[in-house]
C-alpha cells in the first residue's frame, strides 16, 4: 500500500488582494515522481510559493506524512525535509564536489568530521553508479552534473522531497536524460520527487502520477499511462487564447521564394562539412543536442567565432558575420531565449519602442510627430489604444510578445533568428508565439530556430539539421 507524503486539500489563498488558488487540490506519493503542470509561469511561482510556505491558505488542509500541519513547528519540519532545484546555481563554486554533497549538507556539526565524511563519497556515489568526478570543483562540472551533486546532497541531507523546476532551461537532452536516471534510482530508496511544469516538455513520461492545474484550480489528477499531452494541450491551454493577432497585410503580397542564406562546404570546428540553404518564408530547425548554449552553430551566426573554411552567401553574395549590431542592419536579426527578460526597453511606451525599432534609420526621428503617427496607424488591430500608451514593462506577457516579433515583422529582415524561442514561454503563450512565427514567416522572413530540445525543434514544420557528437544530421 502506498504511504501519502504530502497533500494539500481544497487550498483557497490571496496575496494582496490576487486569488492565487480557489479550489487546489494535490497529493503525493513516499517513493514516486509526480509532475505538476500549471496553467502559465504566474500560478507555477505560487504553487512554489505554497511549497515553501510563504502563501498561507485561507481555507483547506496540508497534510504531511499523514499529519495534518496545524502549528509553525510542523510547518519548519516539511521544510526542512524539502529540497528546491531549479535553474539557479545551488553549489558553492570553492568546494569540491564531495564537499558540496556531505559538508554543505547541513549535517556536518564541526569541520575536523569533513574528511571522514568525504571519505564516504566514493561509496555512495558508487552505489548509485554515478560518474561525477568528487575531487574537481563543483563550478567545473556541466549544468548536468552539478544539479546531480544539488540532488545527492539533498539525499545526504535527509531530505524526503525534491521540487524540481526548469531543468529542461539549462541541460542538453543527454544531461537530462543522466539527471532522471540519478532520480529513478534515488527513488527506488525512497525519495519523492515533485516537477513542476508550465511549459511544453517530455518530462511528464518520467512521473508515477501528474496533476493539472488551471486558473488556481486542480482540473485534472491521473496516472502517467493515462495521460494524453495532446488531449490536455488542446483542450485545456490552447483553447484558452484566441488568435487575436492582426490580419498580416504584408503576407498579401506573393513570397519570393528566392534562397536568402546559404552554407557552401563551411567547416565548423570538429565537424564535418555543412551545405544547407535557406529561402525566404521558410523555416529551418537547428537541434544542437551538444550544448545547453548551442555552442555548434550561434556564435558563428552571432558573429562571436569565425568558421575554418567554406563560403556563407546572404541574399546571393558573400557574407561574413561580425557581430549582432552589424548583422542586424545587414538583415539577419534576433530574438534571444527569455527575451521578455532582456530585449526591451522598460521605460519606453509600446508606441515610441515600436517607432523607434520601424523608424530608427530615421535621422532625428523622435523630433518628428509623423513617424509616431505613422506608427499609430500600423499598430491598430495588433495593440489598444490603451496598451500603445503604456510602459513595456507594465503591459501583459502576451503584449510583450507582439512587441519582439511585430517589431521584425514591420522592419523585415531577411532572416529571424529565434533562440529556444519556445523553451521561456507557458502554455498560454506557447501558442501565441507559434502563431506570432506563422505572422513573420507570411512576410517573406525567413526563421532559424535554434534549440537544444527536441520537442522544441519539431514544433514548427520545417528543414531540420541535428548536431550530435560531432556529426550532423539532416531531414
Amino acid at each position: 500500500m502506498k504511504t501519502e507524503l504530502i497533500r494539500y486539500e481544497n487550498i483557497h489563498c490571496t496575496m494582496d488582494g490576487q486569488t492565487c488558488f480557489n479550489g487546489l487540490h494535490f497529493r503525493a506519493f513516499e517513493g514516486e515522481i509526480s509532475c505538476v503542470i500549471v496553467n502559465n509561469s504566474i500560478e507555477k511561482e505560487y504553487f512554489l510559493e505554497l511549497l515553501r510556505g510563504n502563501l498561507k491558505p485561507g481555507y483547506g488542509w496540508t497534510y504531511y506524512k499523514g499529519k495534518k500541519i496545524i502549528t509553525p513547528k510542523m510547518q519548519e519540519l516539511m521544510l526542512r525535509q524539502t529540497a528546491f532545484i531549479g535553474r539557479n546555481k545551488g553549489i558553492f563554486s570553492a568546494l569540491s564536489v564531495a564537499e558540496n554533497i556531505f559538508v554543505a549538507s547541513g549535517r556536518v556539526p564541526f569541520w575536523k568530521l569533513v574528511n571522514p565524511l568525504c571519505r564516504q563519497a566514493p561509496g555512495l556515489l558508487d552505489d548509485l553508479d554515478s560518474p561525477i568526478p568528487l575531487l574537481d570543483k563543483a563550478h567545473l562540472l556541466d549544468p548536468g552534473m552539478q544539479k546531480q551533486a544539488e540532488l545527492i546532497r539533498a539525499y545526504v541531507s535527509g531530505c524526503h522531497l525534491a521540487v524540481i523546476t526548469d531543468m529542461e532551461m539549462i541541460m542538453t537532452e543527454e544531461q537530462l536524460k543522466n539527471f532522471f536516471i540519478l532520480v529513478k534510482k534515488l527513488k527506488a530508496r525512497g525519495m519523492t520527487f515533485l516537477y513542476v511544469v508550465n511549459s511544453s516538455t517530455k518530462l511528464y513520461e518520467y512521473a508515477d502520477e501528474i496533476t493539472i492545474i488551471k486558473n488556481g484550480r486542480t482540473v485534472g489528477h491521473m496516472n502517467q499511462e493515462d495521460f494524453s499531452k495532446f488531449q490536455t494541450y488542446m483542450e485545456l491551454f490552447e483553447k484558452t487564447k484566441k488568435n487575436t493577432l492582426k490580419k498580416n497585410n504584408l503576407a498579401l503580397k506573393q513570397i519570393d521564394k528566392k534562397t536568402v542564406l546559404e552554407f557552401r562546404d563551411v567547416k565548423l570546428p570538429d565537424l564535418p562539412l555543412l551545405n544547407l540553404s535557406l529561402n525566404a518564408g521558410d523555416v529551418l530547425n537547428i537541434l544542437d543536442l551538444d550544448s545547453t548554449k548551442c555552442r555548434n552553430i550561434l556564435p558563428i551566426l552571432q558573429g562571436e567565432c569565425g568558421f575554418e573554411a567554406g563560403r556563407i552567401l546572404l541574399n546571393g553574395r558573400e557574407y561574413s558575420f561580425q557581430s549582432v549590431h552589424q548583422s542586424i542592419g545587414d538583415g539577419i536579426a534576433f530574438v534571444e531565449a527569455r527575451p521578455m527578460e532582456e530585449m526591451l526597453f522598460a521605460d519606453m511606451t509600446v508606441l515610441d519602442y515600436m517607432t523607434f525599432m520601424i523608424q530608427r534609420n530615421k535621422k532625428k526621428y523622435f523630433l518628428r510627430k509623423k513617424y509616431r503617427k505613422m506608427t499609430w496607424h500600423l499598430m491598430e488591430g495588433i495593440f489598444t489604444e490603451e496598451e500603445l500608451m503604456k510602459k513595456t514593462y507594465t503591459v501583459s506577457d502576451e503584449c510583450k510578445l507582439k512587441l519582439l516579433y511585430y517589431r521584425w515583422i514591420f522592419v523585415r529582415p531577411k532572416v529571424l533568428v529565434c533562440i529556444k524561442p519556445f523553451s521561456s514561454v507557458d502554455f498560454q503563450m506557447r501558442q501565441i508565439t507559434i502563431n506570432l512565427l506563422k505572422e513573420v514567416l507570411k512576410s517573406g522572413i525567413a526563421v532559424i530556430i535554434i534549440t537544444n530540445q527536441i520537442a522544441e525543434a519539431y514544433t514548427m514544420e520545417g528543414k531540420n539539421v541535428t548536431f550530435h557528437n560531432g556529426t550532423i544530421t539532416m531531414d
